[in-house]
């Protein structure tokens, strides 16, 4: 799996990322994008976007 060097290049760079990060609620979006500096990978990007989910719950 190809890393990037944050959340805005995995964006820019993997079509597949982009349509997952699209179809995240906003607030999910906006917890996700306070930890861009640390997703690097699709796989960061989906775990991530876990947790936050299951911690609004």
């Amino acid at each position: 799996m190809r890393k990037y060097e944050n959340l805005d290049s995995l964006l820019r760079g993997s079509e597949t990322a982009k349509i997952f990060f699209a179809s995240l609620p906003d607030y999910v979006q906006g917890a996700v994008m306070k930890s861009s500096s640390s997703i690097r990978t699709e796989d960061e990007l989906h775990s991530t976007a876990e947790k936050v989910m299951h911690e609004f719950q």
